[in-house]
């Protein structure tokens, strides 16, 4: 999933809604910095981040260990890593053993997914052939989950199949969706119709911010609820939707990628779920961006992992261009300004020489008089 080049147009977009929006804040400075504006905001449209959905950390230190173990010299770990969306992971050593690590991990959405469904049996079965990891007996304390790994048996691929722990996570009600998917395909349905699974699926990932899935019998619907901070991120938040809709027209080679929506208030699909949710008064900025996933998304087991980690760094993807956008603006009209500034003191007059004049005198003393 990728955001198209963005045109000028764009650029012209966001400084017609920003004037709109505050026009005596901002429209002298959009009518005196027209231009530098315009590049500076292409510019920043082309910016791309694309997250992984393994944490770097954990591999990092992961292969440290393997590394340090190997040379016969084992790690005393304890380290707390973060992640996205309230997301912290411990590793550490256990009491009587310094080749063997717990890796455990705390996530918001930990309690939502739970309800869902057999989030523990699923998690089991991704790492139940994974070499030197295991699922541990007891939980770590203060976690909701904990990993058991040998350094002696670990290889790259176990790494790498620990470092995505939290995607696996979110990825279950996902799945729960598919196998709906499927189920509901199967059925003998009249030529024409659609008939959609009675569950909604919640992910209660972050402080008033959930994503609901759900399935019918010819695509799964994901839909992201998010809430924006201020009026400008509302309307650069727009651009960058919008221009996921026109890239998809424009250009042929992603025509067969999800379809993008945008509105402000809850899709019928979850209006009943998404009207039950406490928003603290926050309704006029929340916003729901829905993707539509069909078949050819999510055929193979390779196509859900990438389908289902794209999705679930969206949010960060999505929220991090916003800020970026902002921040380079603000920076370049702070250097512009910097500029300026020193352009004019440059053309102070001295005061010693602007009382010059007014101390001349003759070669008798007398001032002289104009």
């Amino acid at each position: 999933m990728s955001i198209g080049a963005f045109s000028k147009d764009k650029a012209h977009a966001i400084l017609s809604n920003i004037c709109e929006l505050n026009a005596k804040k901002w429209k002298p400075i959009v009518t005196t910095y027209r231009g530098q504006l315009l590049s500076l905001i292409s510019t920043t449209l082309y910016i791309m981040l694309h997250l992984q959905p393994a944490n770097l950390l954990i591999q990092k230190t992961l292969f440290e260990a393997l590394d340090a173990n190997a040379k016969g010299t084992p790690l005393t770990l304890d380290r707390i890593i973060s992640d996205f969306d309230y997301t912290t992971f411990h590793v550490s050593n256990t009491p009587d053993n310094k080749s063997i690590l717990l890796l455990s991990v705390r996530t918001k959405a930990w309690q939502s997914i739970l309800q869902g469904g057999d989030l523990l049996t699923f998690l089991q079965g991704k790492y139940a052939n994974t070499q030197g990891v295991s699922v541990a007996n007891a939980v770590e304390p203060g976690f909701d989950y904990t990993l058991q790994i040998d350094i002696g048996s670990l290889n790259e691929e176990a790494i790498k199949r620990c470092s995505i722990l939290k995607t696996l996570v979110l990825s279950f009600p996902f799945h729960q969706a598919f196998e709906e998917f499927h189920q509901l395909n199967n059925q003998p349905i009249p030529e024409g119709s659609v008939v959609e699974s009675q569950n909604v699926h919640v992910i209660k990932y972050r402080d008033d911010e959930n994503i609901f899935v759900k399935a019918a019998s010819d695509r799964v619907t994901v839909i992201f609820e998010t809430i924006f901070q201020d009026e400008t991120d509302k309307i650069l938040g727009k651009v960058f939707l919008q221009e996921f809709v026109d890239a998809r027209k424009r250009n042929r080679g992603i025509q067969s990628a999800p379809q993008v929506l945008f509105s402000h208030e809850p899709p019928l699909e979850i209006q009943s779920v998404a009207q039950n949710q406490n928003t603290q008064g926050k309704h006029d900025s929340r916003r729901f961006i829905t993707f539509v996933l069909f078949p050819r998304h999510f055929q193979t087991e390779e196509l859900q992992f990438t389908s289902v980690s794209q999705l679930t760094l969206f949010r960060n993807y999505f929220h991090y261009h916003i800020k970026c956008s902002k921040a380079y603006m603000h920076s370049r009209m702070r250097y512009r300004v910097d500029t300026f500034v020193k352009v004019l003191n440059r053309a102070k007059v001295d005061e010693e020489d602007d009382n010059e004049d007014s101390n001349r005198r003759t070669i008798t003393g007398r001032k002289m008089v104009y």
